[in-house]
């Protein structure tokens, strides 16, 4: 029986066949990506795309425009990957072609096809052939034209994608990525996958019934060397912009100068945005001036190249970013850092990534809502975890203390996921930069060769060796964060009270002392310090601050002058920590031996 019209339910249940041939195939998509960076996640992010438009689109009215604009909003929201999003694109450009239907013959589908093609297109600044944009434009425009005179879905489909499978084959010599490897692009499979899933459901009605036969072989990707400086950029990095007029092309324009790789889909109120940069914050500050950012993602292209690519220690060392330490340490040492979220009203950023504490402390003075925090969830722990260990023999994942933050009981709920693996959740009893000294003698024993548990034994010794001496200016940091009471806050107001706090012994910031002068409370800092590391054996010391250089820079000078001591590191606290101690906060984080 021929097939003359489509609705929303047939459209949706052939979305969701395809859907399933994705999800089926991802480690094979993850395989042949190459290109444009061979970081073996294309298959991943198509399927968690597709899954979310499935999961937010399993009601609608049977309407193919309802349909249809439900798969597009889900498939911004979303999106991940360079393919991801622009199937995002695709999907928006569908739903505006097939307007206010209610269901469609082959020739309103093709035309639809049509307009998601062009909608795909636009969508990159730099358009690139032999890609998934080939195969979507090459599918389109056979629709296009077969629509017009077959009035049949199911042959329309059946013809089209044939086109579809020689374009694909042809991305194979297309790219030098793709000669090397003898692959075809992943992304471009990866719809091909949908089409199939799509036309197999309009054929057989059902969609389980996907045939082993229509299936493409497996093949062997050739052996591609990539060296870690021809990854030009650093972190592929996404939002989703919530506004009122976001202008898609100036914003692209804008941005252009700050990475490649970039794809910005969707309309004036809601665009999806994805570009490799190694400065996601500067990207995000420009985005930021049109509406809210929302669902922030930053992989590390590098470091995963690094994991996957060099030789390793057996056992991987994971904090999270309210732990302070020069990124050149992290970078050297391949230490894993978990950002903790900070929000600004409905903008949610990714500590150190996607805003950095210059930007944070800017936006601290002059965003009328005080940031808020937010600590790495089970899931992010669980996908981090899962992710390493397929690289490393066991983890170590040191964390703020419990009695601070829920970071420390999230991991270790997620090392719960792995029975059967070692996985290390250390409560480091400190913050900031002390957190650091904690982490470079784990560094030093994973180095060192010493085995796990040898190594859990002395860190968990190391936290009694740790301690955090804090001036605060200004109290209103902490009233505005819920730290300190109102009442209490107001009354240090009015005796011009400047507290300075320490940790307990269970990690817990406690009022130490107090000064009624910003000079005489970082003078009183560096005097406790001083009597106390006097006491100490071989004291080692870093400087945190939060926008204040100065007087950073003066503990140093004082420090040296007094223990002989050299090369004391000056660290700008994490903006997570930042949001609560405040602009001109500062502090000394002592370690000592035995």
């Amino acid at each position: 029986m021929k097939i003359k019209y489509i609705d929303g339910h047939r459209f949706m249940r052939g979305i969701k066949a395809g859907t399933k041939k994705i999800v089926d195939h991802q480690d094979y998509l993850n395989k042949i990506n190459v290109f444009p960076v061979p970081d073996a996640d294309t298959g991943t992010n198509m399927a968690a795309t597709m899954k979310t438009v499935v999961a937010n689109s399993s009601h609608n009215t049977g309407s193919i425009e309802d349909a249809t604009q439900k798969i597009a909003d889900s498939a911004l929201e979303g999106a991940r990957g360079n393919s991801g999003v622009i199937l995002a694109q695709f999907f928006y450009g569908l739903s505006k072609g097939i307007g206010k239907n209610h269901k469609v013959t082959t020739a309103q589908f093709g035309e639809a096809a049509n307009a998601a093609k062009q909608h795909a297109y636009n969508a990159l600044s730099k358009p690139c052939e032999g890609t998934i944009l080939t195969v979507i434009k090459d599918w389109a425009e056979n629709v296009y034209e077969n629509s017009k005179k077959i009035f049949d879905f199911e042959e329309l489909l059946k013809h089209s994608l044939e086109a579809a499978r020689r374009s694909l084959e042809n991305t194979r010599t297309k790219i030098e990525a793709m000669r090397n490897a003898n692959v075809v692009d992943s992304g471009a499979q990866g719809f091909v996958y949908i089409l199939e899933g799509i036309s197999h459901f309009i054929d057989r009605g059902r969609i389980n019934e996907i045939e082993e036969a229509d299936e493409q072989p497996f093949e062997s990707v050739a052996r591609t060397e990539v060296l870690p400086e021809q990854i030009t950029y650093r972190f592929c990095t996404e939002c989703l912009i919530e506004g009122k007029n976001i202008p898609i092309e100036d914003l692209r324009n804008l941005i252009e100068p700050f990475g490649d790789s970039i794809v910005l889909a969707g309309s004036p109120q809601k665009a999806r945005l994805h570009i490799h940069s190694n400065e996601p914050a500067k990207v995000f500050k420009i985005a930021r001036q049109h509406g809210a950012l929302l669902h922030q993602k930053a992989d590390d292209m590098l470091k995963q190249y690094i994991v996957a690519h060099n030789p390793h220690p057996q056992i991987a060392l994971v904090i999270d970013s309210a732990c302070d330490l020069p990124q050149e340490f992290i970078d050297r040492t391949c230490t894993h850092v978990i950002p903790v979220k900070v929000a600004f009203g409905q903008s949610n950023y990714i500590d150190k990534i996607t805003i950095t504490p210059e930007y944070f402390y800017e936006m601290l003075e002059t965003e009328p809502e005080h940031p808020k925090t937010s600590q790495p969830s089970p899931a992010e722990f669980t996908n981090l975890y899962s992710y390493l260990l397929t690289h490393y023999e066991s983890i170590i994942s040191i964390h703020i203390p419990e009695i601070l933050s829920g970071t420390y009981q999230n991991a270790l709920n997620a090392a719960r996921s792995f029975p059967d693996r070692k996985i290390s959740v250390i409560d480091s009893k400190t913050l900031s930069v002390s957190v650091g000294f904690i982490a470079e003698r784990a560094v030093e024993l994973i180095v060192a060769g010493k085995p796990h548990d040898e190594i859990v034994a002395d860190l968990t010794n190391a936290t009694r060796r740790t301690q955090l001496f804090v001036g605060i200016p200004n109290l209103k940091y902490l009233i505005r964060g819920g730290r300190i009471g109102k009442a209490k806050g107001l009354a240090a107001k009015l005796f011009n009270i400047k507290p300075i706090l320490n940790l307990d012994e269970q990690g817990r910031l406690v009022h130490f002392a107090k000064s009624f002068s910003k000079k005489g409370a970082f003078a009183k800092v560096l005097q406790l310090t001083t009597d106390f590391a006097a006491l100490k054996k071989n004291p080692r010391f870093v400087i945190a601050h939060v926008n204040n250089l100065p007087v950073a820079e003066h503990f140093v000078a004082e420090l040296k002058k007094r223990f002989g001591v050299e090369n004391i590191n000056i660290m700008p606290v994490s903006p997570v920590l930042g949001a609560h101690a405040g602009h001109g906060a500062a502090a000394i984080g002592i370690s000592w031996s035995e």
